[in-house]
């Protein structure tokens, strides 16, 4: 049965490798692409990878189980997502996550460290006792898919956030959702084993674990 469900959970996510989010930027003859970063110069997952992440996932799991008709909100075809009005007739995915018709009912905030530990890695960073002592620069190469050997000049490096460092973040919201759902949605999430980019790399593995929060 579908109700209007206050969830509010509180994601740990523990990472075993480093994890990179690319921001767009480098520093010249340096680094060629540096992972993103607050105001303060303190690496953050963003919410929104964290998002598109569950989004997809929690899609193919809802069709693997036959949990429940799902559309194609996540492809940008407006023939192939849920056209209702009422958002209690449209799947899942819209739901929860929106799409180009519905506003999704679930916010998904940023996941930061803790403030303590965030205070301490300011600090080092700040006074220089210890360079960039939250992430590590690495190297990659390009590899040509066809000759399966690396490209001419193709080496390239990339900043990763040191896996040390656990993140916290918040999924809350208010949302028409019945129980299967919800239980579906939160196996979900901690099941996922990689957020952010390079995973054929080795990037970004982690385990995430879950708390209600109560209303």
């Amino acid at each position: 049965m579908m109700e209007n469900k206050k969830i509010d959970l509180e994601l740990t996510i523990t990472f075993s490798t480093p994890f990179f989010v690319g921001s767009g930027f480098g520093i010249a003859g340096l680094v060629d692409s540096r992972t993103i970063k607050d105001s303060d110069g303190i690496a953050y997952m963003p919410g929104s990878s964290i998002k598109g992440k569950i989004r997809s996932e929690y899609k193919k799991n809802l069709e693997a189980l036959n949990a429940g008709s799902v559309c194609n909100s996540i492809v940008n075809h407006k023939t192939d997502i849920c056209m209702q009005s009422d958002i209690k007739n449209v799947c899942a995915i819209c739901r929860l996550f929106g799409s180009e018709i519905h506003e999704g009912s679930l916010i998904f905030e940023d996941a930061v460290m803790d403030n303590e530990l965030e205070n301490i890695i300011s600090t080092i960073e700040k006074d220089g006792i210890i360079p960039e002592f939250q992430s590590s620069i690495r190297a990659g190469t390009k590899i040509n898919r066809f000759l399966k050997t690396t490209e001419k000049g193709a080496l390239f490096t990339f900043e990763g956030v040191n896996p040390a460092i656990i993140f916290i973040s918040h999924i809350y919201g208010l949302c028409f959702i019945t129980d299967e759902e919800y239980d579906y949605l939160k196996g979900t999430i901690e099941t996922i084993t990689h957020l952010g980019g390079n995973k054929s790399r080795g990037m970004g593995k982690c385990e995430i674990n879950i708390k209600e929060l109560e209303s």
